[in-house]
């Protein structure tokens, strides 16, 4: 590759990373509430909960199916170990 196209190209890439960075990011807007219902934030407290709830829930079993697998694989390992001695 010659000079000069090797600086296009940097300067492509420096152009494509430069409209990355300026595409605005996604907000989140807060719900809309009709305009005359009435609003029970109790129920919306405790549907976020039981969600946030449900969700912690998944990433402890996540977890210590993760930490079991761990747990066993280091057992196997000090198996061969002691098995080599």
């Amino acid at each position: 590759m010659s000079d000069t196209e090797e600086v296009e190209q940097y300067e492509d890439e420096e152009e494509a990373y430069e409209e990355e960075e300026e595409k605005p990011k996604f907000k989140p807007s807060a719900p809309k509430i009709p305009d005359g219902e009435k609003v029970d934030f109790d129920d919306i407290q405790k549907k976020r909960q039981n969600k946030d709830l449900v969700e912690l829930q998944s990433l402890i079993d996540a977890h210590f199916e993760c930490r079991k697998k761990e747990e066993e694989e280091l057992i196997g390992l000090k198996d061969r170990i002691e098995k080599r001695r």
